[in-house]
């Protein structure tokens, strides 16, 4: 008996209904390896110039910005949760070649508060004061002297300036190798520092006030 076309469809479709065909039924697997395939197939003809794959390419760039800022964030950590500087964590006051006297480092810290520099006016106000007691043989700006040792050495002499000195120690601290951005306060603050210990008549010592 000859079975003509319609039949054979509609015999098949009764087959393929039976329980035992349900493997043959598509999957998530089978849905997207279409998709994938359709969107790859999508790449062709324009090439570069495809709007698919303009947006791909974004999408792409995006995520590897991400991924650098994150790893960067993790490799170096949040500025402001970095931890606080230690004694061994800071260097010397003075740059080795800097030779000025400490009216030369006075005038260049008040040239940059009146510029807005204020960074720049507590780093030259905290040395003209340290380049400063060394000229009156109070405190030897020995080389690599840290901030904070000039400071204590300085209260030795000057016990009525040791808060003042302590906080224009840790503002230099700060700004130098913490990476902090002064105020105008920070630098005004360091510079009245710096003129009060010049003003000042300064105690005998009892110990030789030499900064480690």
């Amino acid at each position: 008996m000859t079975i003509d076309p319609d039949e054979a469809r509609r015999l098949l479709e009764r087959e393929l209904e039976r329980s035992e065909y349900d493997g043959a039924h598509v999957t998530w697997w089978d849905r997207a390896s279409r998709s994938f395939l359709e969107w790859f197939g999508s790449l062709r003809a324009d090439g570069l110039g495809s709007p698919v794959v303009a947006h791909t390419l974004l999408w792409v760039a995006v995520v590897v910005l991400v991924a650098v800022v994150v790893l960067v964030v993790v490799a170096r950590g949040l500025p402001r949760r970095r931890a606080r500087l230690t004694g061994q964590d800071v260097g010397g006051v003075f740059d080795d070649d800097d030779l000025r006297s400490a009216a030369e480092i006075g005038d260049a810290a008040r040239a940059a508060l009146r510029s807005g520099d204020f960074d720049g006016a507590v780093l030259d106000g905290y040395r003209a004061l340290a380049r400063g007691l060394g000229e009156r043989d109070l405190v030897p700006d020995v080389p690599g002297a840290t901030a904070r040792a000039i400071a204590g050495r300085a209260a030795v002499v000057f016990p009525g300036e040791t808060t003042r000195l302590d906080h224009a120690a840790r503002v230099f601290d700060d700004v130098r190798y913490l990476g902090a951005v002064a105020t105008e306060a920070d630098a005004r603050d360091v510079l009245d520092t710096e003129h009060a210990v010049r003003t000042a008549r300064p105690v005998a010592p009892t110990a030789p006030a030499v900064p480690a």
